[in-house]
């Protein structure tokens, strides 16, 4: 691969010295103590970030980095294995010069990629389809504990999907697909190496591990002689390591196996006359405005400071609403040690897939039966796949959860009403979303503009980072109810993710399978199950299992349980039941509002997902003397979630109910209701909780 000269030059200007000088150096940071070379203010960042994320005890890795003790705690091995498994080998055809390049890249969320823009450097999907061709980022590309080399799996990139670049930072992010090319493999098993943000992760001194596939060969690590001898720079760290061609776009780890920089083009070795020399002194003569990497000799080695890079997708303005960046800006996505699980790899997931031989007289449309063999991580992994209910027939998987997804890319929502704003026949309409608020929702695929999904009798707006309705909104009518729908016990919930929306942005099954968790609807089933008949209002009803209409709840909170009869529904029977008692007049509608409150500093993680500890209820109804109120209240459920697996939150107290002030509820979700709902809140002006 060519290297720009101007990226060498860059670099040579950051950091202008002579070998002379790094051997002063490195000779310097032999004899003095961490304070002496970093100072009082970057050890105390560094002995704080050391207790969030270390596997050992926190005085040993301590004393390491001020040089007090050179030992390894044998999982210092096992934990750069894991990590090892996000690292793969880029290949690709190079259009322009008509051979194959390699490089190196790395995961950083379950779908994106990073590695440098001199491996990509084009500005767009376009030109990356102009320039690049077949290209693949191979995993397991490396040799066992035999010496024997399995086979690698590949995936292919995905930049229609997700695709930027940045040249003054060395940067190329690009998606990946879901699922290798073989159709076995999913790219979440291979885990990801989260970037975190801040600073603190190195210091003068501290080795740079590096992962790497130098010249596109087997997966190999720079573990000896290296040495981090700068951390002053702004956007960069400077260190020495064993690197060679095909290293570009490599992860630069530091003795925590947190990813302290992305692997770029350090300063190269030059003559005299001022020419860039290999190791045999020979001038290496520029091609064009590029340079060979194959013959380049490093006298130091540059990385693009990882707190720089989010720093630049958490700023910049084209990327930052996109939902794959903002999952990297989510409380979840962090490494510190009560939650470094979510990032590690999955086990493989097996899948056979067996069709019987179709008689020739069989209907077109006849399902054929399949069996499926699936291998599940007892960390989460893939949940069971069942098609007996979607009406197809199964082909080879060619990604994950394709069963599924053609059912849910066939459903058409051309027909739905949604929330009626004058149902009461007083103007309620869905509450608006704050500025912050909405650059975390998720926008509809053919409107960027809009955010509302509606259904039968009701609408929800989602939140792609948290991949639950922000606020759902509902009418609930009393005159054409049908309680004889699922009496007989036959009502069998059917799941699906809504096709207008990124299905990246939604929970699904996977998330659901043996959490614990209900899927608690935010508009109940039985809320919406109206209509002028039947049909209509069964429709109504099956359109509420929305993924985009739940949140997860445990079930003491979300239904009858034990016998408590679920907090959540209970509250809706007795405050909706009693406002439709009469059923004549006003006094047989009810509007509805339900959404989580979120709390990002408090709301635990599960697989990867904050999950809302508490809710919101707000009710427009007419009293008993026919005057419209709004009543709002708070549901909590932090106290039940002792069955949940968390790994650090164990809860066993009773949960509370707690009606509060409209004003609360717009203050801790960012949502503004109407001030024909607002205005005729009971409880106005009351006393806003602490929290």
């Amino acid at each position: 691969m060519k290297v720009p000269i101007d990226l060498i030059e860059k670099a040579r200007a950051a950091w202008d010295v002579s070998d002379k000088t790094i051997q002063t150096i490195r000779k310097r940071i032999s004899t003095a103590s961490a304070l002496a070379l970093d100072g009082q203010e970057h050890v105390e960042r560094r002995k704080q970030m050391i207790a969030a994320v270390t596997a050992e005890p926190v005085a040993d890795a301590f004393e390491r980095y001020i040089g007090e003790n050179e030992l390894l705690p044998i999982n210092y091995l096992a934990i750069g294995l894991q990590q090892s498994r996000a690292v793969g080998c880029i290949r690709y055809f190079d259009k322009s010069e008509g051979k194959g390049a390699v490089a190196t890249g790395f995961l950083i969320s379950e779908e994106l990629l990073v590695t440098n823009h001199h491996v990509f450097p084009v500005n767009d999907v376009t030109q990356f389809r102009g320039l690049v061709k077949d290209a693949t980022v191979e995993f397991n590309f490396e040799f066992d504990i035999d010496g024997t080399r399995p086979a690698a799996i590949a995936f292919e990139l995905d930049p229609d999907r997700f695709l930027h670049t940045w040249k003054d930072l060395d940067l190329a992010v690009v998606a990946v697909r879901p699922t290798d090319k073989s159709g076995k493999h999913a790219l979440r098993n291979q885990g990801y190496l989260v970037l975190n943000g801040a600073r603190g992760k190195a210091g003068k001194g501290d080795s740079a591990t590096i992962i790497q596939h130098p010249g596109g060969s087997e997966k190999q690590i720079a573990i000896r002689k290296n040495e981090i001898i700068n951390v002053d720079l702004d956007d960069a760290i400077i260190y020495v390591s064993d690197t060679a061609r095909g290293s570009s776009g490599a992860p630069v780890f530091n003795d925590q196996w947190q990813v302290i920089a992305l692997h770029s083009a350090g300063v190269a070795k030059k003559d005299a006359a001022g020419h860039y020399i290999d190791k045999d002194d020979q001038i290496i003569q520029p091609i064009g405005d590029r340079i060979d990497e194959d013959r380049i000799v490093w006298e130091s080695n540059r990385g693009i400071r990882v707190s720089t890079i989010m720093n630049h997708l958490s700023t910049h303005p084209a990327v930052v609403t996109h939902p794959a960046v903002q999952a990297l800006l989510s409380p979840a996505y962090t490494d510190s040690r009560p939650f470094a699980f979510l990032s590690r790899p999955a086990s493989d997931v097996e899948r056979t897939i067996v069709a019987p031989v179709v008689e020739p007289a069989a209907p077109a449309r006849a399902v054929a039966p399949i069996s499926i063999n699936i291998n599940i991580s007892p960390t989460g992994g893939v949940p069971a796949i069942t098609t007996s209910a979607l009406g197809f027939t199964a082909s080879p998987l060619t990604e994950a959860f394709v069963f599924e997804k053609k059912f849910e890319d066939e459903l058409d929502f051309s027909d739905c009403a949604g929330f009626e704003t004058d149902f009461m026949g007083v103007y309620l309409p869905m509450p608006t979303p704050s500025e912050d608020l909405r650059r975390k929702l998720a926008y509809l695929k053919n409107s960027p503009s809009a955010f509302t999904l509606k259904y039968h009798h009701f609408s929800a707006i989602q939140h792609a980072v948290r991949r639950v309705p922000v606020v759902v909104g509902l009418n609930v009518h009393s005159k054409w109810r049908y309680p004889e729908l699922d009496e007989d016990g036959s009502r069998q919930d059917k799941w699906f993710r809504d096709n207008r929306i990124d299905y990246d942005v939604q929970l699904n099954d996977d998330f659901y399978a043996k959490s614990g968790f209900d899927k608690g609807h935010m508009a109940r089933r039985e809320d919406v199950e109206w209509g002028r008949t039947l049909a209509r209002a069964k429709l109504a009803a099956d359109m509420s299992c929305s993924y985009v209409n739940a949140a997860p709840q445990v079930p003491t909170l979300n239904r009858a349980r034990f016998g408590l009869r679920g907090k959540w529904g209970l509250l809706e029977e007795e405050l909706l039941e009693k406002g439709i008692e009469n059923e004549e007049g006003k006094a047989g509608r009810i509007c509805v509002f339900a959404g989580p409150l979120f709390n990002d500093d408090e709301d635990p993680v599960f697989k990867g997902v904050q999950v809302a500890m508490r809710f919101f209820k707000v009710v427009c109804w007419y009293d008993g003397d026919g005057e419209l109120r709004t009543t709002c209240y708070r549901l909590s459920q932090e106290r039940l979630v002792g069955d949940i697996a968390f790994e650090v939150l164990r809860f066993d107290e009773i949960f509370t109910t707690a009606q509060v002030p409209l004003a609360y509820i717009e203050k801790i979700t960012g949502l503004k209701f109407h001030s024909s709902i607002a205005d005729i809140d009971t409880n106005a002006g009351g006393e806003m909780p602490d929290d």
